[in-house]
């Protein structure tokens, strides 16, 4: 009996001291949040931000741990009024773990910070999304309250965002409004990854970031699409893309040639196949090379 007992204990030590420790990363983003708590202020903060950043890079979404100190950090940016990066914080919760049983309530705690953001098309996105995911929650009908224009569907608000981003008179596009297209596209899907049009509306905010020349907000969303939506036909467009930002915009010839390789070994038939072997076979030639060598072919079929 007295074995019996003192093994459970051991175990129970052991279970308790692993789940304590964690990795390294965790442990460093552990104590950033702990040394937060006990003195508010912005450089603690930034120093826990800093810390969660270099253990999502090292451990990732996939990490047992990474859930809860998403949620951590969302709470230490919103008491200190961040609430752009609260939200972030929460998209990637909502994004990454849409089986998690508390979805409902990370989408209203989302949907808190977002008020204090001051754009009433991202509050309507998120209101009317909720009021579609969660028709009988008990919050519902007090957001649905909140909805402004309360006969326009939220993929026609963003269809009005989107059409807005450019001056009418300059034709020039309009940064704050951009950003807005992208942060609401990026929201509906969030709130409601099921809708119709995700993989279209994530598609569109890759290109507003790439012509914002917000490199890895692209990438993010490129890869949104490829992990969550498989299946769609923006998938592939969306791999192709990311391997030529890699080539042409990063000029990552390593990452470019890797994803280009399995661009292909997806898709072998897809439009851009022969797009992708051609720019795998030339990974690092400047683009006037690449002129002369089309030139080059062209005169050889002429002739």
């Amino acid at each position: 009996m007295r074995i019996s007992i003192l093994l459970a204990f051991l175990t129970l030590s052991i279970t308790f001291a692993c789940k304590k420790a964690g990795s390294p990363e965790q442990q460093v983003v552990t104590e950033a949040i702990k040394a937060y708590d006990a003195a508010p202020s912005d450089s603690a903060a930034t120093l826990a931000y800093t810390n969660f950043e270099k253990y999502l890079t090292a451990k990732g979404f996939g990490e047992p741990s990474t859930p809860e100190l998403l949620l951590e950090m969302a709470r230490v940016a919103s008491a200190q009024k961040q609430y752009a990066r609260a939200f972030g914080y929460y998209k990637d919760y909502l994004v990454q773990y849409p089986d998690r049983p508390d979805q409902d309530d990370r989408l209203y705690d989302a949907i808190t910070n977002a008020e204090n953001l001051a754009s009433p098309e991202l509050n309507d996105i998120l209101y009317k999304s909720y009021e579609t995911r969660f028709q009988n929650d008990s919050r519902t009908s007090s957001l649905t309250a909140k909805i402004q224009q309360k006969d326009i569907a939220a993929d026609s608000i963003l269809k009005f965002i989107g059409m807005n981003m450019f001056n009418d008179s300059t034709f020039r596009l309009n940064e704050p409004k951009a950003h807005l297209y992208i942060l609401a596209c990026e929201a509906a899907v969030m709130a409601n990854p099921n809708i119709p049009n995700a993989a279209e509306f994530l598609s569109r905010a890759a290109e507003t970031a790439t012509t914002l020349r917000d490199i890895p907000k692209a990438l993010e969303l490129y890869n949104w699409i490829i992990d969550k939506y498989p299946t769609h036909p923006r998938a592939s467009m969306a791999l192709f893309l990311k391997a030529f930002t890699y080539d042409n915009e990063l000029n990552d010839l390593e990452a470019a040639k890797k994803y280009y390789s399995e661009y292909l070994e997806k898709y072998p038939n897809d439009e851009y196949a022969e797009s992708a072997k051609f720019l795998i076979q030339n990974l690092g030639k400047s683009d006037e090379e690449l002129i002369k060598m089309l030139q080059k072919d062209t005169s050889k079929v002429i002739q």
